[in-house]
């Protein structure tokens, strides 16, 4: 018997190696598992069919820049973008039109009318707070409340030229302060709040939030939600008294995707009601009409928590994101 164990061991692997080489794939940019609960979103395709949707770290920009670098051989099928920045990949050619089951009922601003992005979900920009964290300090009610001495160095948002959300924060603060096209006010509070910031992550810092690492994160509040309610954490979600941002986040097939046929599918499966509602269980707000049940429906902020939310004009925000970004390295990320 023992003689035979190679040839065994060969022919097992011999089995095992086309099995390998059959598994379908889908690649999908900006596929972070702690963000929007896709980690959940892409193990549920998986088992519901059978095709794997890898992990991906990337964020919005970052996304963009690759899906760019990557034009002439390209090596994802989908990308996922806070609403700004895909309006801007769209802007770029890098996105070829698809129209997903269900598209027709997603609202005419929430989607681009040759099918090119379209929201899959939307979310606000929030105060996300580790209470515990803050060893007794108050929570913050506002972002006037995070440029007081209290908070130096507890405060983090991500790095806008490499994570979408970050972007929107950044950008929408000047229409909360009340500023107007030359981002006066903005960038004049965005300095401010420097002197309280402990870092400029390029990378997620939802697990640092969980861990009470980051005391405070200026984020979506959907992952504030998702901390208290999914991760049993102590995190409260703020949205601020001044207001907040809503924030479309959007899909986009690439140009070129090398495994259209499943893109397609999968991007039909986003739009369908298992993905919607398991999105939703993250707090991000379904685009489609979905029954969420009563227990997690109740979990959502009330709508008068939104009752200063502005929707900015996404024309507006991808046509200035260059220079936005360029203008917060210089004047924000570059005096540190």
């Amino acid at each position: 018997m023992t003689k035979n164990i190679p040839a065994l061991l060969a022919a097992a692997a011999a089995f095992a190696l086309p099995a390998l080489a059959q598994e379908k794939t889908v690649i999908q940019y900006d596929c972070i598992p702690n963000y929007a609960n896709w980690g959940g979103v892409t193990a549920l395709y998986l088992k519901e069919t059978g095709v794997r949707v890898p992990p991906d770290p990337k964020g919005s920009s970052a996304t963009m820049a690759a899906l760019e670098k990557e034009q002439a051989n390209p090596q994802a099928d989908v990308a996922y973008y806070s609403g700004a920045i895909g309006f801007q990949a769209t802007t770029k050619g890098l996105h070829q039109p698809y129209k997903p089951k269900g598209f027709d009922q997603i609202p005419a601003d929430l989607k681009d009318p040759e099918g090119k992005w379209w929201t899959v979900h939307t979310g606000h920009i929030a105060i996300l707070v580790n209470v515990p964290a803050l060893k007794g300090k108050p929570v913050p009610k506002s972002f006037a409340d995070l440029l007081k001495p209290d908070y130096k160095g507890l405060v983090v948002y991500s790095d806008p030229t490499v994570q979408g959300t970050a972007f929107t924060f950044v950008y929408g603060i000047n229409a909360i302060m009340g500023g107007g096209p030359d981002m006066a006010k903005g960038f004049d509070y965005l300095k401010r709040l420097d002197a309280n910031i402990l870092a400029y992550p390029r990378e997620d810092s939802y697990n640092d939030l969980v861990r009470g690492e980051v005391p405070i994160w200026i984020n979506a509040d959907g992952n504030g939600l998702k901390a208290k309610h999914v991760d049993k954490a102590p995190i409260e979600t703020v949205v601020a008294e001044e207001g907040t941002i809503v924030m479309p986040l959007v899909m986009a097939m690439v140009k070129g995707a090398p495994r259209g046929d499943e893109a397609k599918k999968y991007l039909d499966w986003l739009l369908g009601p298992s993905a919607q509602k398991t999105m939703a269980e993250s707090f991000f707000r379904p685009v489609m009409p979905v029954d969420l049940g009563p227990d997690l429906a109740s979990k959502f902020p009330p709508a008068s928590a939104y009752s200063k939310a502005r929707t900015l004009p996404l024309d507006q925000m991808a046509a200035n994101a260059d220079a936005v970004k360029a203008r917060w390295v210089k004047e924000i990320k570059g005096s540190r």
